[in-house]
Order: C-alpha cells, then structure tokens, then sequence
C-alpha cells in the first residue's frame, strides 16, 4: 500500500486554468505553491511523482517547488566550519509553506509572507510574490519578486526554481546514440553532455548562466526553449537513475550560495527574476 493510502491523507487541491488556445496549468497552494503541470497544447512538460505529493512528510519530486530563502544544502563550501541558521533544511522552506494564491484568467498569482515559524529558522521579514502564467507569445512564464519587510538589515537569498522536465530515461540512456538522445543546443551544452554519468544518477553539475535562451531537444516531445533573466546566475542539471525526467534548475547562486555569497536585498527593496518556458515542435 502507497505510504500516501496508508495515511488516508485526502487528495490535495490544485488550482487548474485552461486558456482558449488549449493549454493548461495547475498549482498546489498548500504543497508549497508548486506548479504541478504546464500543457501546451494538451502535451505535458512537467514529471510529477504522485505520491511524494500526496505524502505531507515528503518532499515533491515533480513539477516545479520553489527553493528560498537558498537552493541547495545549506551550509558553506569555502568554510565548512561556518554554520548559519542551522535549522533550515536543504532548498528552504518556502516548499513546504501553504501560500495564498489568485487564480487569473492564464494562470496564477502566489504570495508568501515571512511568519513566526519562518522566523525562527531564518530571522528576516520578507514577503514573496510569484507570478506565472502563459504569455500572448503562448510561453509560460514565472516571475518572482522577493521584498526585504525588514528596517535596518540587509535579507540574504540565493532561491531558486527546480522544474522536473518529462524525458522518457532512456532518452537519458541513449544520449550518446544517434537516435532518441536529447541534445543541449546551448553554451555549456557538450559539458552536460559529457557529464550524463553524474548528472543522470544522481549528482548535480552546474554551468553559468548562458546569455543566450537554452534549447532542449526531447525526442519524444520537442524543443524546450528556456530563457531566465540575469538574476539566476546558474543552471544545475540534475536526475536519477530510471526515473523519466531531468531538471535544469535556474539558481540565484552556486552551491553554498545563502552562505558564503548571497543577494542581498536592501531594507524595503524588491528583487525580482523570470523564467521563460516555450515548447516548440
């Protein structure tokens, strides 16, 4: 029995949007505010693992969580003797918050504010909106703007986006083969290429941020064109062995980030960053 069934946990909520054009969205408030499925035109794009959705005890492995106040393990890689908010778990918490969400005409507008949970584990006032949705160009887009609520401090972040992208494994497998291999048509490219033995069993490489939108060629289901904005300073390629997705994070920061170097946002400032998805066949 699924641990999920066993918990009689009952089946959360999504917020779902079609567009006349025929594509669709969803988003789960309560698990974090995480997009749960982007369709252009009826084709899927996003891997969901239905049950660590549905088990409160674990961490979403599909769609696409949010990671702030940091993305990725919490903890220092030039000093690993330094220790800050020692309470705060690898990606955040924003993941596992229940977010207020406005469900627009083409997609959604999420917001999270700090509170006294948050503040104990990471001692900022902050507020986040998330915007997301498809475009007249028929993309999706996310924006996310961070406010610093604070007075007098500076508030540290290095956040992030995970998308799980839906890519049969063995187009992992095969990516060397002439036929159904995905292909990085983009600076770093050949790098995540020659790197699939890591990233495709479980340890993540990074690359800079190309300055140019990333093309990702999926077999079976077309070129991913992704665009982020020059906030998000790196993209960390990630899977696991037999599993049908690949992630390719866009991250303010590299591992380490909150850290040993973070964005800081002034007292009553804004910091915001995008993400652009396009599917073409």
């Amino acid at each position: 029995m699924n641990t999920f069934e066993h918990k009689s946990i009952p089946r959360l909520h999504t917020e779902i949007i079609r567009t006349p054009e025929g594509d669709g969205a969803s988003c789960c408030p309560e698990r974090g505010g995480i997009i749960t499925s982007i369709q252009f035109k009826g084709e899927e794009i996003l891997y969901l693992d239905e049950a660590t959705f549905q088990n409160l005890d674990e961490n979403v492995k599909g769609g696409i969580p949010k990671l702030c106040p940091g993305a990725g393990p919490n903890e220092s890689v030039e000093n690993p003797n330094l220790k800050k908010y020692p309470d705060l778990k690898q990606h955040g918490f924003a993941r596992n918050k229940k977010w207020d969400c406005v469900k627009t005409a083409n997609g959604f507008v999420e917001t999270l504010k700090s509170d006294a949970d948050t503040r104990k584990i990471f001692p900022f006032d902050f507020s986040i909106r998330m915007v997301s949705g498809f475009e007249k160009d028929g993309s999706f887009n996310i924006n996310e703007s961070i406010k610093n609520l604070e007075k007098d401090k500076d508030l540290p972040v290095s956040d992030g986006l995970h998308p799980y992208f839906r890519i049969p494994n063995e187009n992992k497998e095969d990516a060397y083969e002439l036929k159904n291999k995905i292909e990085f048509n983009f600076k770093g490219g050949d790098f995540i290429k020659e790197n699939i033995d890591k990233w495709a069993n479980g340890k993540s490489i990074s690359i800079k941020t190309p300055n140019t939108p990333m093309e990702v060629i999926i077999p079976s289901l077309g070129t991913l064109v992704l665009e982020v904005s020059k906030e998000y300073k790196h993209i960390w390629i990630w899977s696991q062995p037999g599993k049908d997705f690949i992630c390719i994070e866009p991250v303010r920061r590299n591992k380490g980030g909150l850290i040993d170097d973070p964005e800081k946002i002034k007292p009553g400032e804004v910091s915001s960053t995008n993400f652009n998805i396009r599917l073409q066949k």
